[in-house]
């Protein structure tokens, strides 16, 4: 999962539209690992609520083999706007529709900023779209808590859909008093530091690290090289910089290397926090450091230099930055034709190193009127070729244990490494 015009975060800035809600959905935490949604979250509804969650349609699901000749159906499938993605969208309406010739998928592609109000939009109509994602500015709680998510259990169920074809824990991310209301979409390695490996070979720097563990890989490293990567600071387009923060710039994702965080652990789990810890010294500390990139070393863009260097796409694309903190998908979608060799490395380390894993669902709207087509149609979008696909298209990691191996080896082609 930004405001990517897809998860390319260039047009939409993803990173600069982080709602409250989208900051407070990290709905669990691995050991060094925070999660956090794709593209955000927000509050869990109560659990007496789940049953309002429920709709007749999904009362008597039937699995796809005994559910005889389907009558002809019509569903519509809500995007936001960013053409890797739309590519593999619409490619797989193609194929789908070959497949399953009496189900119509209608793809709705809006901007990013608009995803949320044209599904909200829809819903009031009382024509939602039948199947949607994280990626709009908002979440799976807030969609949770609205009532918008249709209870998939019952169709996992009657197809005897195997859970364990998913990477260990991910269906449990966003399971809500036992029942499932989501189809796992994709997930990624967390955050980790991009670096243009034609700037580092210019300026005498060796390639970094790849162990988690190696502790030579420090803030303060970074700050030493991108002080040695930076040239004509603030000349506009004639100005190279050493670090672009990024990811980095929400405050948990920085918090997290002084071993700190802005919100208490049992907040990771409701999505609520009716208080906060950003009086902490850790989220102080790394607040402050992130600013000195910029105001101090003088080795980070100002945030009108982002503005403007990312008019055309994400700035690491234009060959002008050292050093960025971003998540390997995004990397891959904006960067695999990029004029320069690049490479992936872990956070630097402060006290820790421990970073935020992003990741998405596909959902069902609970008013649809065409709920086995959905289910048929979401089910489809995590078979084994169509998440292929989507991983060589668009970059993203279809949380499939089969899938692993494909994503990986991308990244040795596009890397080297």
């Amino acid at each position: 999962m930004q405001d990517p015009t897809t998860q390319s975060h260039h047009e939409q800035r993803l990173l600069e539209h982080f709602t409250r809600r989208r900051l407070l959905q990290a709905s669990a935490a691995l050991t060094g690992i925070g999660l956090l949604t794709a593209c955000g979250g927000g509050q869990t509804a109560p659990a007496a609520s789940a049953s309002s969650h429920t709709s007749s349609a999904a009362a008597k699901p039937t699995s796809a083999a005994a559910s005889g000749s389907p009558a002809p159906a019509k569903i519509t499938w809500l995007m936001r706007s960013s053409p890797k993605e739309n590519k593999w969208e619409r490619q797989t309406v193609t194929s789908f529709q070959k497949e399953n010739t009496s189900i119509t998928v209608e793809l709705i592609i809006v901007p990013y900023a608009q995803v949320d109000p044209k599904l909200t939009t829809m819903v009031a109509a009382g024509t939602p779209p039948d199947i949607f994602s994280e990626f709009g500015a908002s979440g799976f709680a807030d969609y949770f808590a609205r009532g918008l998510l249709l209870d998939l259990t019952p169709y996992f169920t009657a197809d005897k859909f195997d859970l364990n074809r998913f990477l260990p824990g991910i269906i449990d991310i966003y399971k809500r008093n036992g029942r499932l209301y989501h189809m796992p979409q994709v997930t990624n390695f967390g955050v980790m530091t991009v670096y243009n490996k034609d700037l580092f070979q210019a300026a005498g720097l060796k390639d970094l690290p790849t162990s988690w563990s190696d502790t030579s890989w420090t803030w303060d490293t970074m700050v030493t090289y991108a002080t040695k990567l930076t040239k004509n600071y603030g000349q506009g387009t004639n100005a190279q910089y050493g670090v672009n923060v990024g990811w980095l710039q929400n405050l948990w994702g920085l918090a997290y290397l002084w071993k700190d965080d802005p919100f208490l652990q049992k907040e990771y789990t409701t999505g609520i926090a009716p208080t906060t810890q950003l009086d902490h010294p850790g989220v102080i500390a790394s607040a402050q450091a992130a600013a000195d990139l910029v105001y101090k070393y003088k080795v980070a863009p100002t945030p009108a230099d982002v503005q403007t260097m990312g008019a055309v796409g994400d700035i690491f694309s234009t060959g002008k930055i050292g050093i960025e903190f971003n998540v390997p998908t995004i990397a891959y979608q904006n960067f695999q034709d990029a004029p320069f060799k690049w490479g992936l490395a872990p956070i630097p380390r402060q006290k820790a190193n421990k970073v935020s894993l992003y990741n998405g669902c596909w959902f069902v709207e609970r008013q649809t009127k065409q709920p086995q087509a959905a289910w048929k149609f979401v089910s489809y979008l995590v078979s084994d070729p169509i998440a292929t696909q989507m991983g060589a298209i668009a970059g993203f990691l279809v949380p499939l244990k089969s899938q692993l191996d494909p994503w990986i080896k991308q990244f040795v082609a596009k890397t080297g490494m």
